[in-house]
């Protein structure tokens, strides 16, 4: 017989009651949630932390994000990237600098659209991981990755393949997969509110596989707070039917089936419920950019206000930043949103820090992939390793961690090709055991949430996989 977990039991068996149930409409609109619980809530009741993941799907142009400006360096910048080059410094339009800490004998600028993130950098309140990727096992050299004697991810420099793999970090797998954040929420068995409703994986962009555990799956909301069952306020007849619904809920049923349902259907309102009340009571003093970005970071911060009243003491929170498949109009399109996510960011570093909880809060960035360093004419093409930004007040920051390519030239250094698509340094791996040891997880449950991070990194209390959190 197959054993079924809590949650794929849930998922087979829902579908066949909910078509016994006359509601079947109003009660579609339903999120049925998944709980970690079980176990009392870890540390003291003041031991707070939260991960906020930003995905910049479709593939973030990260060395116009990340810029070398040393002269030689900066020159093979530009003769790779031709007219999709950004200006120099001092010049208009050009980078603006960055005041590294590790880099000696190298300077870097960032896009000149992200001031914000530029002051949080030279503040020492956000860093970078330069040319970070998916990884199954190191790939020494270019020389390596021609060999075929190296296992390579999957569908490398595909959206669907590298966004799935970013988020299990099982690059080597691309099905039937949990999320390394909901393995994270699997072994950490942390206690939800004291009704056990709200999971500690909150979404702002729908279901995902980052915070998919066996256990655990996200509940999603959306920029105005918590979605309720559709009709749940309406008055006459649709609202009628969702009174009876909810009475259908409160009964004693014989099936195991049914009951199983009835419950996630009403933990699934006490869910909208304590997370509405949570919210409600969450008032922020700093203002938010009023871009959709703006607004999902805003509800969250919100979200981190009301941890106590829902009992979190551990919180990972998932937005997804859609459009930066650049492959035209890249230099107007990639300002534009380099602003927005700039600003946005800057504005929710302010209000952890205008709460206090500043060192309790880490945001970090994801994206499928970087792209060419040539350009296609108009824009540029999907390649592999980039660069990510890291923000919140535990980060040492001020600082460029990995190795940032010293030879952007096309066919050279780390290029697998003749394109500029260049071959990882760290692995996504080291990228998550660091934020996850950050967030309280045990030495022994590193393998089991990522299970590839051995052919990286020996895990121990004094080795730390990067350094840009312990």
């Amino acid at each position: 017989m197959k054993n079924y977990s809590r949650r794929e039991f849930l998922a087979k068996g829902t579908c066949g009651t909910m078509t016994s149930l006359s509601m079947l409409n109003a009660l579609m609109q339903l999120k049925i949630t998944g709980n970690a619980v079980a176990a009392p809530t870890a540390g003291a009741a003041n031991d707070h932390k939260a991960l906020v993941c930003v995905f910049l799907s479709g593939g973030n142009d990260s060395y116009n994000t990340l810029v070398p400006t040393t002269a030689g360096e900066y020159g093979n910048y530009v003769a790779s990237r031709s007219n999709m080059a950004l200006p120099a410094l001092g010049n208009s339009g050009g980078v603006i600098p960055l005041n590294s800490r590790n880099t000696p004998g190298r300077t870097f600028g960032i896009h000149p659209s992200m001031t914000g993130v530029q002051g949080l950098f030279n503040d020492q309140k956000a860093a970078f991981i330069a040319n970070v990727g998916t990884l199954v096992e190191p790939v020494p050299d270019v020389a390596a990755f021609k060999s075929g004697r190296f296992e390579l991810p999957q569908s490398l420099f595909s959206h669907t393949s590298q966004q799935t793999e970013w988020q299990t970090s099982l690059p080597q797998n691309e099905t039937g997969l949990t999320g390394w954040a909901g393995r994270m929420a699997d072994c950490m068995n942390i206690a939800n509110d004291p009704e056990g409703r709200v999971p500690m994986v909150i979404s702002l962009s729908g279901n995902n596989v980052l915070q998919t555990g066996r256990e655990v799956s996200p509940y999603t909301i959306n920029d105005t707070g918590a979605v309720n069952l559709d009709g749940a306020t309406s008055t006459g007849s649709l609202g009628a039917r969702v009174n009876v619904a909810s009475s259908l809920m409160e009964e004693t049923y014989n099936s195991i089936l049914e009951r199983a349902y009835a419950n996630e259907t009403q933990n699934s309102i006490g869910s909208f419920e304590a997370f509405s009340a949570a919210v409600n009571n969450s008032s922020l003093n700093t203002p938010f950019p009023t871009s959709n970005f703006g607004a999902d970071l805003q509800m969250i911060a919100k979200s981190i206000a009301g941890a106590p009243t829902l009992g979190h003491n551990r919180q990972i929170f998932f937005v997804e930043y859609s459009g930066w498949d650049d492959h035209a109009n890249l230099l107007l399109d990639h300002s534009s949103r380099l602003g927005d996510l700039s600003n946005g960011i800057s504005a929710f570093q302010a209000s952890m820090e205008d709460m206090g909880i500043s060192d309790d809060v880490t945001l970090y960035t994801f994206s499928d992939f970087s792209r060419t360093l040539r350009s296609n004419g108009a824009g540029t093409d999907h390649a592999w390793g980039g660069n990510q930004l890291v923000v919140g007040g535990a980060v040492k920051g001020g600082s460029i961690y990995g190795d940032y390519p010293d030879n952007l030239l096309l066919g050279q250094g780390l290029d697998v090709g003749t394109n500029g698509r260049i071959l990882p340094t760290t692995s996504c791996d080291l990228y998550y055991a660091e934020l996850a040891q950050w967030f309280g997880v045990s030495l022994s449950d590193l393998a089991t949430i990522l299970p590839n991070l051995s052919r990286f990194h020996t895990a121990s209390a004094t080795s730390a996989p990067l350094g840009f959190l312990l």
